[in-house]
């Protein structure tokens, strides 16, 4: 399942990537996100630096464990999240736009093992999920 968008924030895109790529944050913007930290103590994002994120999926909380697969300093991240029942590569890439800060986030979200089979019925859901976190971040980002 596919997702991607892009919107306009305040605020440089350096302040911005700074922000969402930092996954520990995560649990800030998007509404999803019940919790998320930090694994092994880094002290600034980099390929290989690792996060725990707990997502709220139709009531159940999920964890994840995000690793940082490439990076583009100040300009894109893309991560590789693992969960139990799900897979996901996300990547976010911001740029300056007039002014603003443009932010595309790209999801591309697989079920596991027999949860594959529910996939066709779940993408409009997981559609809405990212439309959701996206605004979240939007309104984050909109107060800072």
């Amino acid at each position: 399942m596919l997702y991607r968008r892009t919107i306009e924030v305040p605020g440089t895109a350096a302040d911005v990537f700074a922000y969402v790529s930092d996954f520990s944050r995560v649990s800030e913007w998007d509404p999803g996100v019940v919790e998320s930290r930090a694994l092994g103590g880094h002290e600034r994002v980099d390929v290989g630096s690792r996060f725990e994120v707990i997502a709220l999926f139709r009531g159940n909380r999920q964890r994840f464990e995000y690793v940082v697969t490439a990076l583009e300093d100040g300009r894109r991240i893309s991560l590789l999240g693992d969960g139990e029942k799900a897979r996901s590569r996300d990547a976010i890439t911001v740029s300056d736009v007039g002014g603003k800060t443009q932010v595309t986030y790209v999801a591309d979200i697989h079920l596991n093992g027999m949860f594959r089979a529910a996939e066709p019925f779940l993408g409009r859901m997981f559609g809405r999920m990212g439309d959701d976190a996206l605004d979240g971040l939007r309104r984050k980002l909109g107060t800072r």
